[in-house]
């Protein structure tokens, strides 16, 4: 992967502009190698961890009605279970105490709750059209799902069940995060804005505009005093200080950066970079970067760090894997052989001539 020289440029948000330096891709993070990959269901798509760190549970978005949930061990990455959840799944989130899973269902406009002692399913909740990620506030009580088709997001009292509330979106809603005060940040895909709803009542305060160029997946730093923002279309991280609303840097990544989540200690944050098939990783005490491309890999989708440490694991979102990254030297790194590899480059330029897909498509 080729590096960047550091530049500056303008950043539009609101009305105003405010200037935020880019940051180049550089050495200073630790050297990376991938060290894990096993197989999951077909087009697996969000990853998430459970509370205590033990457990990743992966929706597979290519399978309809079953097979459709992985389970893994996050230290080992073995497959300890597969559930069934009728529909189309894209995206999870699961209640503080771990014990219920709450899907987002594409194909039957839901958010199903899933006990997962038991497997099944115990309550749906209809939403607005295609809802994809989903947050839960820090207290457990409220859950809301953002409605990639109908330009809204539903909020739902999860003791009852019922929506409360449809806050009014921009285009393609999907990034969403929230602070511990109840302050929702709902990220606009096509319409390169951030709505911003607090209080009680859940009122719109403001509305981000230009934030960037398909601003995908968004992230709080464990403070909540940043705002981490997948910027698809720009090949960047944008970084919000969410005192003030304005865009502090800009780190570059590799293309296509989907997801980003940041490390339960706030040092690190990574990028799930689709066109590249691989991740970026970021230091925040002094913003250097470092990407690494996985082989193997056809389209880096979902991504989440472990509970502890520099290991990221990652989706492929064509090859049906899950992969792990850490620094080189601390676990084995895997080796490929060169037919995989060039198997691999070759599917790839095949899906690149056969699909003529644009940035804006990929940013669900």
């Amino acid at each position: 992967m080729k590096r960047r020289t550091a530049f500056v440029a303008s950043c539009f948000l609101a009305s105003s502009v405010v200037a935020a330096p880019f940051v180049a891709l550089d050495a200073a993070v630790p050297p990376l190698s991938i060290q894990q990959m096993v197989p999951t269901g077909s087009m697996p798509k969000g990853v998430i961890r459970s509370p205590d760190g033990r457990t990743l549970y992966v929706a597979n978005y290519g399978q309809l009605d079953r097979g459709n949930l992985g389970i893994y061990d996050a230290t080992t990455l073995a497959r300890t279970r597969v559930i069934d959840v009728p529909g189309i799944i894209v995206e999870s989130a699961i209640s503080p105490d771990g014990r219920t899973l709450y899907v987002s269902n594409f194909r039957r406009n839901s958010v199903q709750y899933l006990d997962l002692a038991s497997g099944r399913i115990t309550r749906e909740v209809n939403t607005g059209r295609h809802p994809k990620i989903l947050v839960v506030s820090h207290d457990g009580r409220r859950l809301f799902a953002a409605n990639w088709a109908s330009r809204d997001v539903s909020e739902i009292d999860v003791a009852t069940g019922t929506v409360t509330r449809t806050l009014a979106a921009g285009d393609n809603p999907r990034g969403m995060a929230i602070t511990r005060s109840g302050r929702l940040y709902i990220a606009n895909s096509t319409s390169d804005d951030i709505h911003v709803y607090e209080g009680a009542n859940m009122t719109l305060a403001r509305r981000l505009q230009r934030v960037c160029r398909i601003p995908r997946h968004i992230t709080l730093a464990p403070d909540d005093s940043k705002l981490y923002i997948s910027c698809l279309g720009a090949a960047v991280l944008a970084v919000m200080d969410t005192s003030n609303d304005r865009i502090i840097r800009r780190i570059r990544t590799e293309s296509g950066p989907k997801a980003n989540d940041v490390s339960p200690d706030g040092r690190y944050v990574a990028t799930a970079d689709y066109n590249a098939s691989g991740v970026t990783v970021i230091d925040t005490t002094d913003w250097s970067a470092r990407s690494i491309e996985i082989p193997l890999m056809n389209r880096a989708s979902g991504l989440v760090f472990a509970a502890s440490g520099l290991r990221v694991i990652v989706t492929g979102w064509f090859d049906d894997h899950l992969f792990t990254v850490g620094v080189a030297g601390a676990a084995p790194g895997l080796t490929f052989a060169r037919r995989d590899i060039q198997r691999t480059q070759r599917q790839r330029r095949e899906y690149d001539s056969r699909s003529g897909e644009s940035i804006a498509s990929t940013a669900h």
